[in-house]
């Protein structure tokens, strides 16, 4: 696909959240949409050097494998939850030892092949001393020293030890940059695509002033330094379908959807519709309550008009619905087929918390406006089962 002007990815870091960018990788190979000039922080450096190499079956494969033992010096009998008492103790003693994530990018990274790559790569460190962010163009990196400047860059301080760089020490990038868009624009980036995994540090106000995109994805990614192969195979998939959620490949807000060819949303919205009007007429304060539900999970306002995915609006109380009853969020779905999976997905009907607000057969009325108001997620996961059991979803 022709462009104009150089296009960068800008990868943010995350420790063990980086899988998600793997995914992102994958989608932007589908959509043809090929970066100029990649720049990282932490774990986006790790990720944005493999791109640049074009290994990225080598990435998706490292990254399905990989367990916090292949990355920081553990001890080998940690449980998960022993994780965050361990990490405690590290902090107050000086921080871990990297030798393993060492050993992982002298084993995966060429930085002949990084350096003549046609993709132009920078990543950023923070100075420890001055906490001072230091952006580093790939020709500003001295020969044979990118491995030490991964390792700085991805040195995720207080729970991993500085990395000592002539004399200097360095932490992690994301301390001051977790975003690098004005490191790409230095480079000569004139369109920047970021993708943000939620990582700890700073992400600096977006001042370049050039087109900008962000990835970034409804779900928690995990825990930072909680590398697991399960959770990393979950986050390519979201990564994967939040970029072509970006790029209009498909819609929704927290699931990705497929196009609706039964018409089954517009059903679904009119019915909607129709039932809480009826509620609204039993207790007013019920159409702020929905709303709230929509606000409080970051979903769209109701029927919000959006031109790149018209029913995004529509789609949202099915979505936080099937959110709440924990129905799977990294395969694809139709709403149809997201409807059918919400409601086979619990054993005792939502609906049935709200008898007197749904059907007003009861005089638990005040009761339930109050339960609806204070957890108004709730309320929204029983209108919603409450309008497909008059639906035919079959």
């Amino acid at each position: 696909m022709e462009h104009t002007g150089k296009r960068a990815l800008v990868l943010a870091g995350g420790g063990a959240k980086g899988s998600y960018q793997i995914g992102v990788w994958r989608a932007l190979q589908e959509l043809d949409w090929t970066p100029d000039i990649i720049t990282g922080a932490s774990v986006g450096t790790l990720n944005g050097c493999l791109f640049t190499m074009g290994k990225i079956q080598e990435a998706e494969d490292l990254w399905r494998s990989l367990e916090i033992h292949d990355v920081l010096e553990v001890p080998a009998t940690l449980k998960p939850e022993e994780l965050r008492a361990f990490f405690l103790d590290i902090i107050r003693s000086g921080g871990l030892n990297v030798e393993p994530l060492a050993e992982m990018i002298d084993r995966l990274i060429d930085e002949d092949a990084v350096r003549t790559s046609p993709i132009h790569f920078g990543l950023v460190m923070t100075e420890l001393g001055s906490l001072r962010s230091v952006q580093c163009p790939i020709e500003d990196i001295p020969e044979g020293q990118l491995k030490d400047y991964m390792l700085a860059s991805s040195a995720c301080f207080p729970a991993l030890r500085p990395r000592e760089i002539d004399g200097v020490k360095y932490i992690d990038g994301g301390w001051r940059d977790n975003m690098p868009l004005d490191l790409a624009a230095k480079m000569g980036a004139a369109e920047l695509l970021g993708v943000d995994v939620d990582g700890i540090g700073i992400v600096r106000p977006n001042t370049t002033g050039l087109p900008t995109r962000i990835v970034r994805s409804h779900w928690d990614l995990g825990p930072t330094l909680d590398f697991d192969p399960a959770r990393a195979g979950r986050n390519i998939a979201l990564g994967y379908f939040d970029t072509l959620r970006l790029f209009g490949r498909c819609g929704g807000t927290a699931y990705a959807m497929l196009p609706d060819n039964e018409e089954f949303l517009a059903r679904f919205a009119e019915q909607y519709q129709k039932l809480l009007a009826e509620v609204c007429a039993r207790a007013p304060e019920i159409d702020l309550v929905e709303k709230n539900a929509r606000l409080r999970a970051n979903y769209p306002a109701p029927y919000a008009p959006n031109p790149s995915a018209p029913t995004r609006g529509a789609l949202a109380p099915l979505e936080l619905a099937a959110e709440r009853v924990g129905v799977p969020e990294d395969v694809p779905y139709t709403p149809k087929l997201l409807a059918a999976t919400f409601m086979g997905s619990f054993d005792k009907d939502p609906a049935d918390r709200f008898p007197a607000l749904l059907d007003g057969r009861d005089n638990t009325l005040v009761t339930e406006r109050a339960i609806a108001a204070a957890v108004p997620e709730e309320f929204v996961t029983a209108l919603v089962s409450k309008t497909l059991g008059e639906l035919p979803i079959l």
